[in-house]
């Protein structure tokens, strides 16, 4: 082999070592900033700001946040296995600007407003949330959503959704979204 050829080749294998070893430093993996221990997932708050959380911390978060929000809301229940990208909350504005069809953004503010007046169908406390089950929603078509199957609380929301957060398996890349101070509709990150 030449002399240099054999530079050649051997300035490639500093190089690829080099690499490999700016991947391994910088690609670590992201800590939660509560506890510190490995973070696949993403916290989208109110303000829309990240923050890397372990999937426990990212649940406690989502529920406390979604406790606390004074808006009425449409909450479809999260399928991960089909969609596992994220759990989204979006205003029919926000759903405007994200070039859903003008059709979905009004039918979703025309669902939201079935929700004032009714009570729970769990626990009989006055209903915030317009629930849906996960096979009522022809993904992504909110231009077809019926009425919700049930009216119910934000705490008996919660109970419902925060498992199969806590429960999925996969990372949820584009995160959770923290509710708005915009009325809107939690839904599966489809693409």
């Amino acid at each position: 082999m030449p002399t240099g050829l054999l530079g050649i080749l051997t300035y490639i294998i500093i190089g690829g070592i080099a690499l490999l070893v700016l991947i391994k430093t910088f690609a670590k993996p992201a800590k939660c900033s509560v506890c510190g221990t490995e973070a696949k997932d993403l916290y989208h708050d109110a303000n829309e700001k990240s923050v890397h959380l372990c999937r426990n911390h990212m649940t406690d978060r989502w529920k406390a946040d979604f406790l606390a929000s004074a808006t009425n809301m449409l909450v479809i229940e999260p399928d991960f296995k089909s969609c596992p990208l994220g759990y989204l909350y979006a205003s029919p504005d926000t759903l405007r600007t994200w070039q859903y069809p003008k059709e979905a953004a009004e039918r979703v503010a025309e669902m939201l407003k079935t929700v004032a007046g009714k009570d729970c169908a769990q626990c009989g406390a006055k209903a915030t949330v317009g629930f849906y089950r996960k096979d009522q929603y022809d993904i992504p078509q909110f231009e077809t959503l019926p009425l919700p199957e049930s009216y119910l609380c934000k705490k008996c929301a919660v109970e419902k959704i925060a498992p199969l957060i806590r429960a999925t398996e996969s990372p949820l890349s584009e995160g959770l979204f923290a509710p708005s101070s915009e009325e809107g509709v939690y839904h599966v990150q489809e693409y």
